[in-house]
């Protein structure tokens, strides 16, 4: 079974055969890691983006990652938090989709080694702990059938939440 490795730091500085890039619906650059993502990518993502079907939430698509150190990208929309009012629930069963979407299709182009933020955490508010606990389920729940599925987290203090969620629920 693969272990699932967390980290801190730039994400874009990981080589992989894939990153997830958290995205806008119609793949156009939006804010945060995926404004950093397009940034990089150049022209030849944009202009491949601009090619792509609607992608709703929870759903995923797969373009070239161009610029970038990983062979593909895989663009996936996540829900917006909002404080855990009564759409709470639908957010966050919409996230876990996001990841169970991401890996489905990198699983069907046969990518090994695939590059997670966390996602929904940053522009889009989710706790991490909540972000931390659907990403962990669902990579646990796919990980023997890759060989390197990493989260990388923007800060110190981002890792140590996604650690305590992984040492409470996930560690044998």
């Amino acid at each position: 079974m693969t272990q699932i490795h967390l980290t801190w730091g730039n994400i874009l500085t990981l080589r992989g055969d894939a990153l997830v890039c958290p995205a806008h619906k119609h793949l156009i650059r939006g804010r945060g890691l995926s404004a950093q993502i397009y940034a990089q990518g150049g022209v030849e993502l944009a202009t491949q983006c601009g090619r792509q079907l609607k992608c709703a939430v929870g759903e995923a698509r797969l373009t070239n990652a161009y610029h970038l150190p990983v062979d593909y990208l895989l663009h996936t929309v996540t829900p917006q938090w909002s404080s855990g009012d009564q759409w709470g629930a639908l957010a966050i069963g919409q996230l876990r989709r996001c990841y169970e979407s991401v890996l489905c299709l990198a699983r069907e182009k046969g990518l090994k080694r695939i590059l997670f933020p966390a996602l929904g955490a940053g522009t889009n508010r989710f706790p991490h702990a909540i972000s931390a606990h659907q990403a962990l389920e669902v990579l646990n729940e796919y990980s023997g059938e890759f060989d390197q599925l990493t989260v990388c987290l923007h800060s110190p203090a981002a890792l140590g939440e996604w650690e305590r969620v992984e040492r409470r629920f996930y560690t044998v």
